[in-house]
């Protein structure tokens, strides 16, 4: 088959210059999926990144829009009725504006979870969580950059209706495609650099897991393309949790372009809340 350019993204709300966002790109053909590129390109700089290069799919691990009872909340208080589509929504977000919206959340007070964070006993937090990781601006600025995507060469999933020649945005979540394929999901990300050798030993594992799904568990995974990743930068992502969930992004996009039998269809399950709040692509046994 032709090769496909499949990126995958670590997302970062941080106000810093240039933020720990990070982008993984992958080949994916006939031998499976090589990483050929994992760099730190900031938030500020993302959308640039995607737009120079012809990909097929890209998954972005942030939530891509919010809980429809906050946005009912949010109609409500601009005196508005309900939203009906994404764009929608985008465009009213936009015209408040980031500090007014954190502190709608902060007078909302609560955080529901949507539909897909919810779905099968996912791992995934509400997109207004205002703990540690907050996602409250992270979300925002992710809403932001679906919007200002060309709208000729990229399509947003499950908002949006294909594009010919496109390449489809999907929003994932690291976390829960390890659970899928039973390896390491807890401990490989710290803030404490006394950590570090523990953690880095913790991605190291994850890497190789990944790495060995054909060969030690090929008959379970059939479809699935195989990893493969070059030594120097196999180095950079044991080094980084940013780097290695950006690679699981990508490969979990890779996933869903090559084995979609493995993700739900959100329109299968009959609800209409899912066109407003998004669905997470994860692999899954539910299908």
């Amino acid at each position: 088959m032709p090769e496909k350019l499949i990126f995958g993204v670590d997302f970062s709300g941080a106000s810093a210059v240039p933020n720990n966002t990070w982008l993984a790109t992958g080949r994916l053909g006939t031998a499976g999926l090589e990483i050929i590129e994992v760099k730190k390109v900031g938030s500020q700089g993302l959308m640039d990144e995607l737009v120079k290069h012809k990909g097929v799919a890209v998954g972005i691990d942030s939530p891509f829009s919010l809980p429809v009872e906050f946005l009912n909340y949010m109609a409500r208080s601009q005196q508005r009725t309900p939203y009906q589509s994404f764009q929608e929504m985008a465009e009213a977000l936009f015209f408040l504006g980031q500090p007014a919206f954190i502190e709608m959340v902060k007078t909302f007070k609560r955080e529901p979870k949507r539909v897909t964070d919810k779905w099968k006993g996912s791992l995934a937090i509400s997109p207004l969580h205002r703990g540690n990781p907050s996602m409250v601006q992270m979300t925002f600025q992710c809403i932001q950059l679906l919007a200002k995507l060309p709208a000729d060469r990229f399509y947003t999933l499950p908002f949006q209706t294909e594009v010919a020649h496109g390449c489809a945005v999907i929003e994932v979540y690291p976390r829960d495609t390890l659970r899928f394929f039973q390896l390491k999901e807890t401990g490989y990300k710290s803030k404490d650099k006394k950590d570090e050798p523990v953690v880095t030993s913790a991605r190291h594992e994850i890497v190789q897991g990944l790495l060995e799904l054909k060969e030690k568990r090929g008959l379970t995974y059939r479809n699935v393309p195989k990893l493969s990743i070059n030594k120097g930068l196999i180095a950079s992502v044991t080094n980084s949790d940013h780097a290695l969930d950006a690679v699981i992004a990508c490969y979990t996009t890779a996933l869903f372009a090559e084995a979609k039998e493995l993700f739900v269809d959100p329109f299968t399950l009959d609800d209409l809340d899912i066109l407003l709040e998004g669905w997470i692509y994860r692999p899954s046994n539910e299908t």
